[in-house]
């Protein structure tokens, strides 16, 4: 059967047409950054370099459109598709090339495709990629700053050995079918409610709590007049939680008209209407409408292109140049076009904002001041409160009952109490509970920056700024992480209960009633967000009895004890937060076995490669392995025990909630039993030990067989807002293909 199947192939292919389409016609590429002379890694697994585009992006993007890519007809981009497996017309979901699916598009093209190709293959224009590029939450710098160097890909006819290895991927592809599916975006089609339409927070929270929303477009969300990352089920979903706020990402400029020198957009009323409709339907849910904020946004240098644009920047930082606040006339724009937003938006519930982040705003914002003439005579105390004051002042003239929240992110701690002292007294200080909370893991003393459930907050730093806060006379707020971090954010619920309990309780006692529970990774409607409410409110209340609320007598107490399981082995994750950023416990078993150093640094939670480095960065390698057996073992042993309870237990329900949970208890063992296998594999490859890589690529095989039917049945694998899916189930298949090539 296999030898007429692979006559048929044959066959099949000897029909190929070299016939090509005329080519697209480029425009100069003047405005995408980072291009540089290294090469793209390379693809051995598969036949080409073409083969791999087409597999990576089948079933993702339109045949018409890799065609058009390739420079040929369809038939000949399906004939490629069909030789190694693939199914000759796969239905496809045009989110994936929307805002909320283009970045897993972006990244798997980026080591494939020249900026040319990768504009049509996204159907951008120049424009448009940079902004996002530089607006969609640091995207440049999760792609690495750094464009690899790409030959123009075209279609040219496969050879005889080509079709020979797509035979055998093919083969691969047969042999590993899915069973059942659940489509992706499809996030809580058939998901648990977890017990909270019976177990209602309205009115429980005595405070913020705030939240970001699972599947939100984080870059330009106002522009959605379909309001998709705030759907009505989620609304519902989080209300029932307790949630009473959530955030949205916005750029100044995007919401207003331009005003002189100063930017603004002409959709800008689209976006104020979007907005007014969204803070109108959150309201029936009890939830306030907050904007997250980051101003004045630096702009590109080419933007400042007359004596009066000129005359209001400030210093310059690659291709990016300030707007000085040292300028009246900046600051004027900046209050001012806030209290246009704020009065054009009744009911709009406040804003957070965050003066020295990533994205260069103000002149002190990287800590560069003295670059600018102006703001170098100034103190940078000053300069950051007044940033804040200003912006403060907008909002609260077109909105005197809104909330603003001042978040103490990147400040230096030696200037904290100066610009508390400084800031408006209407304004609420927000801190990071766990940032610089001592640590001990593995051996390795360090502090925790943030981002953290295995560290249980509040820290010295917080707890240090909310005392400098209270004698100013200002509120105080507590940034957490209660759903999932960069700790590993692909899975989106992380049930180490017994940390978030006891953060909860920590922060109860401290006084702390305004919680932004969420960055844009963790907002997920689940059990996490009940538990630390009732905690924070209550210390008294124990997990024993949170745990038969929702699961009942007969299954509570074997989930509580999978709680404690799940929560030892977290509490040994080998935290550092460059192991947060560079490790590849995102991509999980979807990031590939490199035979030799591809050369390649790890990205921010984008492009792990084979930097082992990077990821283990403070613990020596065998330590950062072994602690990171130690978190999945942490969870086989919490599986294990769910597993017991869905045997015994009768309520379709309750079942139901312990066959989720143990799914991805699951998921979590796999990925992180993957992050061993992955550093492991590396050193063996470096020390030249044959034998440890192939015991290595023996159990990955078995880890990604074992993730896959997991993923499969659950939607939510692979997903995180503001980097759209790390991995679909073609990445998994192109992981066996990869490591059976490797062992052969």
């Amino acid at each position: 059967m296999k030898k007429h199947w692979a006559i048929f192939l044959l066959a099949l292919l000897a029909t190929l047409s070299c016939t090509r389409v005329n080519m697209p016609t480029y425009p100069p590429i003047d405005k995408l950054p980072g291009k540089v002379e290294q090469e793209g890694v390379k693809v051995e697994h598969f036949p080409s370099m073409m083969h791999t585009f087409i597999w990576r992006n089948w079933g993702l993007v339109p045949t018409s459109r890799l065609a058009e890519v390739l420079g040929t007809s369809e038939r000949n981009v399906r004939m490629v598709a069909v030789s190694m497996g693939l199914e000759a017309r796969p239905k496809v979901d045009p989110v994936w090339t929307s805002s909320k699916g283009y970045i897993t598009l972006l990244k798997r093209n980026w080591h494939i495709l020249p900026y040319e190709q990768i504009l049509v293959l996204l159907n951008m224009t120049q424009e448009q990629l940079e902004w996002n590029l530089f607006e969609d939450d640091f995207l440049f710098t999760k792609l690495g700053k750094k464009k690899p160097q790409c030959e123009r890909l075209t279609f040219h006819k496969p050879t005889k050995e080509m079709n020979q290895r797509a035979a055998e991927i093919a083969e691969m592809v047969r042999a590993n079918k899915p069973g059942k599916t659940v489509p992706r975006f499809d996030f809580f089609s058939g998901m648990p409610l977890y017990g909270v339409t019976n177990h209602k927070q309205s009115g429980m929270a005595d405070g913020l709590r705030m939240v970001f929303s699972y599947n939100a477009i984080y870059g330009d969300p106002l522009m959605d007049a379909a309001q998709s990352s705030y759907s009505d089920e989620l609304l519902a979903r989080l209300s029932a939680l307790g949630i009473n706020a959530v955030w949205v990402h916005s750029v100044l400029r995007m919401l207003v008209a331009p005003e002189g020198p100063f930017p603004g957009d002409e959709n800008y009323k689209e976006r104020l209407e979007n907005l007014n409709t969204l803070v109108k339907r959150a309201a029936k849910y009890g939830i306030r409408v907050m904007m997250y904020v980051n101003e004045p946004r630096a702009l590109p240098k080419r933007w400042f292109d007359t004596e009066e644009k000129q005359s209001l920047a400030g210093l310059t930082e690659r291709e990016q140049q300030t707007f000085c606040t040292s300028d009246p006339r900046v600051l004027k724009w900046l209050s001012g076009s806030f209290e246009r937003v704020f009065k054009a938006v009744p009911g709009l519930g406040g804003v957070f904002i965050i003066s020295m982040s990533e994205n260069l705003t103000n002149c002190a914002s990287h800590k560069h001041q003295n670059d600018c003439p102006r703001c170098a005579k100034r103190p940078h105390d000053e300069l950051l409160a007044e940033v804040n004051n200003t912006i403060a002042d907008g909002v609260l003239k077109g909105n005197p009952d809104a909330k603003v929240l001042v978040w103490d992110w990147g400040w230096d701690d030696s200037y904290a109490e100066q610009i508390i002292n400084r800031l408006d007294k209407r304004c609420t200080l927000l801190s990071v509970s766990e940032w610089s909370l001592p640590i001990n893991r593995g051996g390795v003393a360090s502090k925790v920056g943030e981002y953290s459930i295995s560290a249980v907050g509040p820290g010295p730093r917080a707890v240090e700024h909310w005392k400098y806060a209270k004698a100013a006379g200002l509120q105080t707020a507590a940034k957490v992480m209660v759903n999932a971090t960069w700790e590993v954010s692909s899975i989106p619920v992380i049930p180490a209960m017994d940390l978030i309990a006891s953060h909860a309780s920590n922060l109860g006692k401290e006084g702390v009633k305004d919680v932004v529970m969420t960055w844009s990774v963790g907002g997920y409607p689940s059990i996490n967000f009940a538990v630390f409410q009732k905690m924070l409110l209550d210390p008294s209340v124990s997990l024993d009895e949170i745990a038969n609320d929702y699961y009942g007598e007969k299954s509570g107490p074997v989930v509580r004890q999978a709680w404690k399981e799940f929560s030892d082995g977290f509490k040994e994750y080998p935290y550092n937060i460059n192991v947060l950023y560079s490790g590849p416990q995102h991509l999980g078993p979807a990031n590939l076995f490199y035979p030799e150093p591809t050369g390649w640094h790890v990205s921010m939670v984008g492009f792990p490669y084979d930097d082992l480095d990077s990821w283990r960065r403070i613990y020596p390698a065998d330590v950062y392995i072994s602690q990171i057996r130690k978190v999945a073992k942490g969870f086989e042993l919490g599986a294990s025990l769910l597993k017991q309870a869905i045997a015994k237990e009768s309520d379709s329900g309750i079942k139901k909630m312990l066959q989720t949970d143990y799914r991805r208890a699951q998921g979590f063992k796999c990925i992180f039993n993957s992050v061993a296998n992955q550093a492991t594999f590396i050193l063996c490859r470096d020390k030249k030990d044959a034998k440890g890589m192939r015991q290595m690529i023996d159990d990955e095989i078995l880890n990604v067989k074992e993730f896959m039917p997991l993923c499969d049945e659950d939607p939510t694998f692979g997903y995180e807002s503001s980097n759209h899916y790390y991995f679909v189930r073609q990445d998994l298949l192109e992981k066996l293909i990869n490591l059976e090539f490797l062992r052969k």
